[in-house]
């Protein structure tokens, strides 16, 4: 990892890279921030990325995505809310990543007390059979709630 952020920290003039490989750029700086837990300078180079517009369409699911858990961990449910429906849209890569994203919506509709809605989100999360350690237990931990719930 040293030698990645050695590697980008060498380009002076980000700038002056074609759209598709600067946003690349952005998203790598993201990245290696949330890596040293800098949320702040995480989300400037994502949102900046974002901005570009990605070179892939999944690369910008995933970049919403993470803009989205970091509104999450702030308590901004509002703006968390509108990335992920965003990155949903955009197109998760992968399942695992699809899921954390029904997941949050659904944590996010249960605050709001909206029952159909968060029942709805996570069967769709369930539906992407995800093997991650975490995200198993979060949907068990979750679907106890879940069963007990109205609507």
């Amino acid at each position: 990892m040293e030698e990645v952020k050695r590697i980008i920290n060498s380009i002076w003039f980000p700038n002056l890279l074609f759209k598709p490989i600067r946003s690349t750029y952005y998203t790598l700086k993201g990245n290696l921030a949330m890596m040293d837990q800098d949320f702040e300078t995480a989300e400037k180079h994502l949102k900046k990325s974002s901005e570009i517009g990605a070179p892939m369409p999944e690369a910008e699911g995933a970049n919403k995505l993470q803009l989205g858990m970091m509104a999450l961990q702030k308590g901004d449910f509002k703006n968390g809310e509108t990335y992920i429906r965003a990155a949903i849209r955009a197109g998760i890569p992968d399942k695992e990543s699809e899921a954390v994203a029904y997941l949050s919506m659904c944590q996010i509709f249960m605050n709001k007390r909206e029952f159909r809605a968060a029942k709805d989100f996570f069967r769709k999360a369930k539906a992407c059979k995800p093997k991650t350690k975490q995200v198993v237990d979060q949907i068990k931990e979750l679907e106890s709630y879940i069963s007990r719930i109205p609507g």
